[in-house]
């Protein structure tokens, strides 16, 4: 094969990578923002609640949510600074 034909199977493979981790970034948001609604109504639930063991409920509930927020937060920003230094 010439050398030309080479660079394009390449890219083409190089471009289906970018594909997955673009269509996988543009997922990670799209659970990133339900986090963050959801995260308002608990909050929203908690400070409206007056019973302690409602209230412990969705504290918790509250706290795992918060927790996988973050986590997702540090792989968008991960995918974030590898979309970066694939450019």
């Amino acid at each position: 094969m010439k050398n030309k034909k080479l660079l394009e199977k390449l890219k083409d493979i190089l471009s289906a990578d970018r594909k997955t981790q673009l269509k996988k970034y543009k997922s990670l948001k799209i659970v990133l923002k339900q986090l963050r609604i959801e995260k308002k109504a608990l909050e929203k639930m908690l400070s409206n609640t007056t019973d302690e063991e409602k209230r412990h409920e969705i504290s918790s509930g509250l706290k795992v949510i918060s927790m996988q927020r973050q986590k997702g937060l540090r792989l968008l920003k991960e995918l974030k600074e590898e979309r970066k230094r694939n450019k």
